[in-house]
């Protein structure tokens, strides 16, 4: 049997429910990234028009509805 004072049970309890907490916190925020993501993945920017619409295709270079020009997805890394 393992025997512990009441300052040890309750450094115990105190311990592992931090413990729980911060690891809860951990993943939740690690999952609201992903989802921030993934939603800035289907919003693109026509380079052309600058139009802002939504694409829920997987198509790499989506075409705007406005102009019919192809987009790259995400942020721009070409300077011009």
């Amino acid at each position: 049997m393992i025997e512990l004072t009441m300052e040890e049970f309750i450094l115990w309890v105190v311990g592992v429910s931090l413990l729980s907490i911060g690891l809860y916190t951990f993943f939740a925020s690690i999952k609201r990234r992903s989802v921030i993501r993934a939603a800035r993945l289907q919003i693109v920017r026509c380079r052309a028009c600058g139009h802002i619409y939504k694409d829920l295709t997987r198509e790499r270079s989506p075409e705007c509805p406005e102009c019919g020009r192809s987009n790259d997805r995400g942020d721009s890394r070409r300077l011009g």
